[in-house]
């Protein structure tokens, strides 16, 4: 033992020689020992998890529930220590969850990467680089990632560090997202693959949604032995009823409360008190209801109130013991014990709640002013009374590190401290926060944006409040929740971002900050497909900037753009479009508008191309030729001053723009050369947002043509990129490949991809947003043609009341409403659904050719067959000016069905086989035996039946596969006729 001066100590230190680990303390009363009652069956299920993940080399993911105090923590204790035993023994990390509040998206995975690399919070920004590059340079080698720095880089920028190599702040929120999470299954995979890793992650149910999807994507995706345990409240499953999805490496494992034979086990095994009354034994049973950590309050209740006494090794209980007081919950029972504690002890315990579950002398120090005498020493009793426990290690150089045993304590704890003093305190904290990270204070803007808003709100409600101090913290909680919610929408989490952002429009003041605010808060609800909030919110950000600042043309301009882009770019995202409100926008934007270049102007002039896309389909109206190709002009002037600029994204949202001029009016064929641009623009485009968006409307436009393979293709690789990262973009494409698939005549696949899309759409299945309605209508006209009419009957009504809802039908799916209704008979409703999907402007033209298809099956059905003529003139013309190559099947098998009712049986079976023909090369297999079968019917009608029989098997075989029940029966019956 020798003395030794200490950095930041008045006086030296007693220290001592290091010989080797004391034992674990146990859980229980000081002096005392209890193993872990009634969780043997839990300790064996996760034993047999780990064994399984050693065995197999793939990761699992255990989520542990529980309410708070049944024990958590000590059977995920319990498991490390036994685990910890085996040869060799696995890795250990573990990173917390804080309250919200009080953390940042991925706290606990920074805190895990810190102790990896060995980094402190105290530690300049480039210190923290260098120890994180020197690490993961080590650990991502090429088995585990296609490029080590960016990985790298994405890691640090998880923990706020920025690498000046790599400019992961400029990539798309979205860019940012998909390379974060690949970082972190390839850091995973590569600690995985030097041997067994259990990774703990605390309080889940604290956890951002965005952290949550990536724990998924990790325990899905990562490779090697790696078992993560999340001790979570059952609260989690109430805002993510999906969390784990059903997946094979998913396991919950939920926890009661102790049975009354297993809690009565533990008190005798905490404490065993001699002359201890059988009623007050009882009473503590019964109030604490099988809760250990109850159970231990109440037991160290006992202790501090002097109704028991240590005497030698035993406890003895006081004659006053009968009139035990317990309160009725156990914050009641913590408020017991803390009003028992000596005044500066309480009052370092309420000092240390205000700085969070975790805490350091240094900022409870600042708060006492030196109250507390020795806060080493105060500190060490309340951990004597097992309040507080000291970690071994500290994130912060030169300071200890406490964390509160439960966080119920450090709840309680702060309830006790007087309003009056709250502000002060949490605006202290949050100065100490900000000289102690320096320059990485960016890290740490979500805890700096919790102290200064709870300070501002604690001042703002006492009237004897400093009026200069309330807006100094005022403006530095505005400032951090700006910040941190920019930082949040970056890593694309995006519910967090929103609250961030929320607080910050509350905390506003005056109309320029209000502006900043809304703008940032719209653009969180744009980038997670929330178009209806969105335009709301960005529209109200015009109005406050025009309020602040007329003056700045160019904000204004970018702004407007900002907002109309939501509803004319992307209708599909709102439930109503703001035809009176978006006019009076552009007028202003134009109104402010320089000629100059500038990505201002790009993106008005990208909203001008797609403004008769995205305001049609509120009202019938004419085509309009004149302001097709105005938009058109709009969209190439925008691409091409974007390439000018070096943006090619943007420059592939204009060409978007051309594209949805042709489409609003039905001509995918000429949109086709402009999609193949945007195709040759992807190399240079890292958002995976616009590059599903390339692939989605690469896919709608060969659908409609009737490319269906290549449909099917670029759907599915649009899915495949952003499946992981972009639900919404990777929606889009599912809905897509399915259709593909239905016209391919893979009915089961496509079936496949309607679970898969209603699995994503989740609680929004019953009112999926427009882009992804389409599937709904043809998943309907399968089950009918499956004889499944319940589940058609289903999907029916459903779409029904979206009609209902929306005012106007969604031509996209009446097409598919209308050959259901064709099957059965209903002939009138039909008509009318086809008439609907043809003439609607906006959602009309761009279905025309569907519409047109439909409208073909449906006169041949009916045997309508004056209607004939005029139906295939407008078909074939608009063929001829869309370049559609599907439709003139459907128009020559129309004309032979109606020559064959006509009597001329020859010319029957020369426009049955063009379209038999034209359906095979389309690989449209239904279609073609659809077409087979009427073409038996011409054959035999013109005494070919050789040929006839011939030519039906294969129709027959298709049928029969996918379960086409009308079609396999009228088969049969011809081929035995």
């Amino acid at each position: 033992m020798a003395t030794v001066a200490v950095r930041g100590k008045a006086r030296p230190l007693r220290a001592f020689e290091l010989l080797e680990a004391e034992p674990a303390p146990a859980r229980g009363v000081p002096g005392l020992r209890a193993p872990m009652v009634g969780r043997d069956r839990e300790l064996e299920l996760l034993t047999l998890l780990y064994d399984r993940v050693v065995d197999e080399g793939m990761p699992h993911l255990v989520t542990v529930y529980a309410d708070a105090g049944v024990g958590k923590s000590r059977l995920v204790a319990e498991f490390v220590r036994r685990v910890d035993a085996r040869q060799p023994p696995p890795s250990l990390l573990q990173g917390r969850c804080v309250p919200y509040g009080e953390g940042i998206t991925y706290w606990p995975l920074a805190e895990i990467l810190k102790f990896v690399v060995g980094a402190l919070d105290t530690d300049p920004a480039d210190v923290v680089l260098d120890k994180i590059r020197r690490t993961c340079f080590e650990l991502l080698t090429p088995e585990v990632t296609a490029d080590p720095v960016r990985a790298t880089a994405a890691l640090a920028y998880t923990v706020g560090v920025e690498d000046p190599d790599v400019d992961v702040r400029g990539w798309a929120p979205r860019q940012v997202r998909l390379e974060t999470h690949a970082a972190w299954r390839s850091f995973f995979s590569a600690l995985a693959g030097t041997g067994p890793l259990v990774v703990v992650i605390e309080d889940i149910h604290w956890a951002d949604a965005a952290l949550l999807d990536l724990l998924e994507e990790i325990a899905d995706r990562a490779i090697g032995p790696a078992l993560f345990i999340c001790p979570s409240r059952p609260e989690l499953t109430g805002r993510r009823p999906g969390w784990g999805g059903g997946r094979r490496s998913f396991t919950s494992i939920p926890l009661q409360p102790l049975s009354k034979v297993d809690a009565d086990r533990l008190v005798t095994m905490l404490l065993a008190v001699e002359e201890l009354p059988a009623t007050v034994r009882q009473r503590i049973l019964d109030r604490a209801e099988g809760n250990p950590f109850f159970l231990e309050e109440i037991l160290r209740q006992l202790i501090d109130e002097g109704l028991v006494s240590r005497v030698g090794d035993r406890w003895r209980a006081t004659g006053d013991i009968d009139e035990l007081r317990i309160p009725d919950t156990v914050q009641g029972v913590l408020a017991a014990r803390i009003d028992l504690l000596e005044p500066n002890e309480k009052r370092a315990l309420q000092c240390a709640a205000v700085v969070g579950r975790v805490f350091w002398p240094g900022p409870v120090a600042a708060l006492l002013d030196g109250e507390s005498g020795d806060l080493d020493e105060v500190l060490d009793r309340l951990e004597g009374r097992e309040l507080v426990s000291a970690r071994l290690g500290s994130s912060i150089g030169g300071e200890r590190e406490f964390v509160f045993k439960h966080v119920l304590t450090r709840d309680v704890a702060y309830t006790t401290l007087p309003r009056r003093e709250r502000p002060h305190a949490h605006e202290r904290v949050a100065r100490w926060i900000e000289e102690t990270a320096g320059e990485r204070r960016r890290e740490f803007v979500e805890l700096l944006a919790h102290h200064y808003s709870e300070s501002y709100r604690e001042a703002r409600d006492d009237a004897g409040a400093d009026p200069g101090f309330v807006e100094d913290v005022r403006a530095c909680a505005f400032d951090a929740l700006l910040l941190a919610a920019e930082d949040a929408k970056s890593k694309l989490a995006l519910s967090r971002a929103q609250e961030l952002a929320q607080q910050a429009v509350a905390l506003a003041a005056g109309p320029l900050e209000r502006s900043v605010a809304l703008e940032a808060l719209g653009d969180t609800f744009n980038h997670g497909y929330a178009g209806d909030l969105a335009w709301q919110y960005l529209r109200d950000a015009v109005d406050a900037r025009v309020e602040a600042t007329p003056e700045d043309r160019l904000a204004i301009v970018g702004l407007c753009a900002r907002a109309l882009e939501v509803p004319a770019r992307w209708p599909g995202s709102m439930r109503s479009i703001p035809s009176e409100e978006a006019p009076r926008y552009l007028e202003l934007a134009r109104a402010n508008v320089s000629e100059d270049d500038s990505e201002e102007l790009v993106r008005l002039l990208t909203v001008e191309a797609f403004w008769p896309f995205g305001f049609k389909g509120v009202q019938p109206s004419g085509d309009t030729t004149e302001e097709r190709e105005d938009a058109q002009a709009a969209g190439e002037r925008a691409a091409a001053m974007a390439l000018r600029l070096g943006l090619p994204r943007l420059a592939s949202a204009a060409l978007d723009g051309v594209c949805a001029a042709y489409i609003g009016q039905g001509l995918y064929g000429p949109a086709r050369s402009v999609l193949d641009r945007r195709l040759e623009l992807l190399p240079g485009i890292e958002d995976p947002w616009e590059v599903g968006d390339v692939f989605a409307m690469a896919a709608w436009n060969r659908f409609h043509i009737g490319l269906y393979r290549e449909a099917e293709q670029f759907a599915d690789e649009g899915f495949r990129r952003t499946v992981a990262t972009m639900p919404a973009v990777a929606l889009h494409n599912a809905a897509w490949r399915g259709l593909a698939r239905c016209r391919l005549g893979d009915w089961d696949g496509f079936m496949e991809d309607f679970a898969v899309l209603e699995q994503f759409l989740g609680e929004r299945r019953e009112a999926p947003p427009s882009f992804a309605i389409r599937p709904f209508g043809a998943a309907a006209f399968v089950h009918e043609a499956r004889g499944e009419r319940a589940a058609a009957d289903r999907l029916l009504a459903m779409l029904a009341r979206l009609y209902d809802d929306e005012g106007y039908p969604n031509a996209s799916v009446s097409p598919w409403v209308a050959l259901v209704e064709a099957r059965r008979g209903e002939f009138v409703e039909a008509r009318a659904h086809v008439t609907l999907a043809h003439a609607w402007q906006g959602r009309g033209p761009q279905n025309r050719g569907l519409a047109l298809e439909a409208a073909c099956d449906i006169v041949a059905a009916q045997g309508a067959w004056d209607d004939t003529p005029d139906l295939l003139a407008e078909a074939r013309a608009h063929a001829a000016e869309s370049e559609l190559v599907a439709l003139p099947c459907y128009a020559d098998r129309l004309e032979g069905r109606a020559a064959l009712a006509s009597g001329d049986a020859v010319s029957a079976v020369g426009a049955l086989e063009r379209a038999r023909d034209g359906f095979a090369g389309l690989e449209a297999r239904w279609e073609e035996a659809c077409t087979v079968l009427a073409l038996a019917e011409a054959l035999s009608a013109a005494g070919r039946r050789d040929e006839a029989s011939a030519c039906l098997p294969r129709a027959v075989e298709l049928f029969e596969r996918v379960g086409s029940r009308r079609e396999l029966a009228a088969a049969r019956e011809l081929a035995t006729g």
